[in-house]
């Protein structure tokens, strides 16, 4: 008895001693998006819908719009009317548009910035999908893209544009750094919102239009956060000068972010610039 007692004693120190398994890390979102309510996760996914861009492109309807409608010489793409893909799709095959620029009959997706939102995080994705699988269908089926023989010569041919699938791989190279946990918001923002124009790791970017390049974001270490504010709600930078884009982007999407996402992606840039 003696025997059989000291084995369950031991048996249970070792039990005991066994290594609790380390708590899953908490996943870095925009603010909002770790709701359980419905409404609310529709509402998040909305605003998101906002901060990412994609009613610039898609128009305020989600209905879209062909990019190309200004400069009839380089054919028809269109952003696609979402309120008739989505339904069409599942969450996977849209996901795979998202993350990694694979569209689900074409296969080759351009001009989607899936090099970014490959970072989305899975929370932010569900309200995402959730707010658009609560629009109803409107308008008509965009039909697939037909380039021009110029398109192909002075966007394709040049490497200026590249299949989407092609630049998620490059962007991974190249990731914007890691500061540490002070910081995660910050880059996660930065990662998934400027890196569309300033490139994956926000050393700034050539031709993000026709003649018109982006700079390494190491500028904002001469911003004061009140400076930092008007540029990101407005659109004016240090000097008072106009820029072209960043107008428009800071008052439709970056205007939408919350003051502590402004905040966290402020500190993650101004980290970045100061670093040794």
């Amino acid at each position: 008895m003696r025997v059989c007692g000291a084995a369950i004693l031991l048996g249970l120190a070792a039990c005991q001693q066994q290594p609790k398994a380390s708590p899953k890390p908490t996943e870095i979102t925009f603010d909002g998006a770790q709701v359980t309510d419905a409404a609310a996760l529709v509402a998040h996914g909305a605003r998101l819908t906002q901060v990412l861009g994609c009613k610039g492109c898609h128009t305020p309807a989600l209905t879209g719009q062909n990019i190309f409608d200004d400069a009839p010489q380089y054919g028809v793409m269109y952003a696609p009317n979402l309120t008739q893909f989505v339904p069409r799709h599942s969450d996977a095959q849209i996901e795979a548009v998202l993350r990694r620029g694979i569209e689900p009959t074409r296969k080759d997706l351009w001009g989607m910035p899936s090099s970014v939102f490959q970072h989305l995080s899975s929370a932010d994705m569900r309200s995402l999908f959730a707010y658009l699988r609560s629009l109803r269908p409107a308008g008509e089926p965009s039909p697939p893209p037909r380039l021009s023989a110029l398109a192909k010569k002075e966007f394709i041919d040049t490497g200026q544009v590249k299949p989407e699938a092609q630049a998620v791989v490059e962007a991974r190279l190249k990731p914007a750094i890691d500061l540490g946990p002070s910081y995660a918001l910050g880059r996660y923002i930065a990662s998934v919102t400027c890196a569309e124009c300033h490139g994956p790791d926000l050393t700034g970017t050539k031709d993000v239009e026709p003649g018109l390049n982006s700079p390494n974001l190491i500028v904002v270490g001469a911003y004061t956060r009140a400076d930092f504010e008007r540029l990101m709600t407005t659109g004016v930078p240090v000097g008072g000068r106009k820029l072209r884009l960043m107008d428009e982007v800071a008052t439709h999407r970056f205007s939408r972010m919350t003051p502590h996402e402004r905040d966290a992606l402020y500190a993650y840039l101004k980290a970045r610039a100061e670093r040794p």
